[in-house]
């Protein structure tokens, strides 16, 4: 009886075996992992795999970081993470192979912003090496809070490609519309929106085809534009129909008012180079010989180490000095930053009794670099003074010993632009016309590894603050201008050069003291107020563009060649 007792419990004990293993089998054979959901409320992650079999898991919350991370390990060593703890939603896989290749970017991304980083000693100090190397960069920066960390980094990025990278910095961007615009609402609910054109770039299929600055898109392929769809209908390749509206005087109303005006066909641009110069003009007003330039970004050249955009900014201004120019507007309104050499060779020819032994401005970089570059350079390695020729040429820049400077602002006037303003002030009255500026005082420089395959990543953390020569840097909220106009009041855009334009009305205003406008704003009806910008698209947008930097091109170069020393 026992034997048999014996071998009924080893029968027993083979089928649970048995049973088991095919229990086993069934999870191995789940198949491959397909998506993976956080839910905050159990702080687990569900996971579906390709034959349909689910299973939760345990998340691990980083909390040493804001907002806390959540994250979970796999049997066959992927990751799934949710980079909000505290919200609940789909999450991001990656695969073992995927994850050592981000641990050995992530991991060059961390030794090099441990150098070079201004804000280098708040880096987070417990990282998670596996996560996907965009978002490994945003979880160890010092993140800015508007109200629990006011002086924290809102303008590090980084980005996949390089020579990219490098490309948009030069103004050379893919996939180019052709033309700058914002986005406003057709009414209070904000669900569909109008693209008003603030300028077609000079050179693209959209300046050619009429697509000028004032008018309103409607439709693009016949789709209404949402704050959901605006980027693919923007983006993209081949070609686009943009369906108008124009401002068209009524003369019934006597006012103008917004109609359809037809669809316009154009091509996208898969690489196009904007030169930052855009226009330059000249008004005789009495006495008066008063130059005018628009200037959208900072930059030597388009990447080709030409310094051409540099020369042809001087010359203009060399030719505003051969006509007798003797008062300035500087029209900066759309300038979101670009090149430190291009701001400086600005300055120096804008500056009043201009000396090359005056300070422009000073920086600042963290306790690493600073040690370095003073031990290679002297107590004076970090002032910048006013030049007389381009730097890297023999160009000379001209002084045209201006007795004041106008320059038209925006909400988008940012960190170089600012640059120019702070560092002008010690020297002469600078006279803001428009809206306070953005509040950008510090830069950045260009981080990659050229020749490794295995690393094709390039960023732009913040490295400097800078300061004028009175040491003046603490313009985080912005410049405030001398004369508040906005632009956008009834959303009607006239063209740049126009005495219409408010802006630029203002400061010929001012200049001359006569007035110069000759059309009444309440000719103009329109269902528009600037109220119903989408902000938040339009600033987003802006700080996101890789135009939105000030870029330490003096000394960036010299700083890496000294550090890897």
């Amino acid at each position: 009886m026992k034997k048999i007792y014996f071998i009924l419990l080893v029968f027993s004990s083979l089928l649970l075996i048995s049973t088991s293993c095919k229990d086993e089998d069934k999870v191995v054979d789940k198949g491959e992992l397909k998506s993976a959901t956080y839910d905050a409320g159990t702080k687990t992650f569900k996971l579906t795999y390709s034959s349909g079999f689910t299973q939760s898991v345990n998340a691990i919350i980083d909390n040493s970081v804001n907002p806390p991370v959540a994250s979970a390990t796999l049997e066959d060593g992927s990751q799934v993470t949710f980079n909000n703890a505290n919200s609940s939603g789909d999450a991001n896989i990656a695969t073992s192979d995927e994850i050592s290749a981000n641990k050995y970017v992530n991991g060059w991304i961390y030794d090099e912003m441990s150098v070079y980083y201004f804000w280098n000693d708040k880096l987070s100090k417990t990282p998670n090496y596996s996560l996907y190397p965009e978002d490994f960069f945003d979880s160890i920066i010092y993140k800015y809070n508007k109200t629990s960390n006011p002086d924290g980094d809102r303008f590090s990025w980084i980005q996949e490609d390089y020579t990219e990278l490098l490309g948009n910095l030069s103004g050379v961007a893919s996939h180019e519309i052709g033309f700058e615009y914002i986005l406003v609402a057709t009414d209070a609910t904000r669900k569909q929106f109008y693209a008003l054109v603030l300028y077609p770039m000079h050179g693209t299929d959209a300046e050619a085809k009429g697509i000028d600055r004032g008018r309103f898109i409607t439709k693009i392929d016949g789709q209404n534009i949402t704050s959901e769809n605006y980027k693919n209908l923007f983006g993209g390749t081949g070609t686009k129909k943009l369906s108008m509206a124009d401002y068209v005087y009524d003369t019934t109303e006597k006012a103008y008012l917004l109609q359809n005006s037809g669809d316009v066909t154009i091509n996208m641009h898969n690489s196009f180079a904007e030169n930052p110069i855009y226009l330059d003009s000249i008004y005789s007003i009495g006495d008066k010989e008063i130059g005018y330039l628009v200037y959208n970004f900072f930059a030597r050249d388009n990447g080709d180490k030409s310094n051409n955009y540099d020369i042809e900014l001087i010359n203009k201004l060399s030719d505003f000095k051969s006509k007798g120019v003797n008062e300035m507007v500087l029209d900066l309104r759309y300038n979101s930053g670009g090149a430190v050499s291009s701001a400086i060779a600005l300055a120096s020819a804008l500056v009043k009794n201009r000396s090359t032994k005056n300070v422009l401005t000073t920086s600042q970089y963290n306790d690493i670099v600073h040690t370095s570059l003073i031990k290679e350079y002297g107590a004076n390695y970090n002032k910048d003074y006013f030049i007389d020729k381009v730097m890297g040429t023999s160009v000379p820049i001209p002084e045209l010993n201006l007795p004041r400077l106008y320059v038209l602002t925006s909400g988008w006037t940012a960190s170089a632009s600012e640059f120019i303003i702070n560092g002008l002030k010690p020297y002469m009255d600078v006279i803001l016309i428009g809206e306070t500026t953005y509040g950008k005082n510090v830069g950045s420089i260009t981080l990659y590894e050229e020749n490794d395959p295995k690393n094709k990543w390039g960023m732009q953390p913040i490295v400097v603050k800078f300061a004028n020569s009175l040491g003046f840097s603490d313009f985080t909220a912005g410049f405030a201008p001398n004369y508040e106009v906005d632009e956008f009041e009834n959303l009607y855009l006239y063209e740049f050069g126009d005495s219409n334009d408010p802006l630029l009305g203002t400061a010929l205003s001012n200049i001359t003291g006569k007035t110069s406008f000759t059309r009444s704003a309440s000719a103009i009806s329109t269902p528009f107020r600037s109220e119903q910008i989408n902000e938040k698209i339009s600033i987003d947008d802006r700080e996101k563009s890789h135009r939105f930097e000030m870029y330490d091109d003096v000394r960036g170069k010299d700083i890496r060649k000294i550090m890897n020393k």
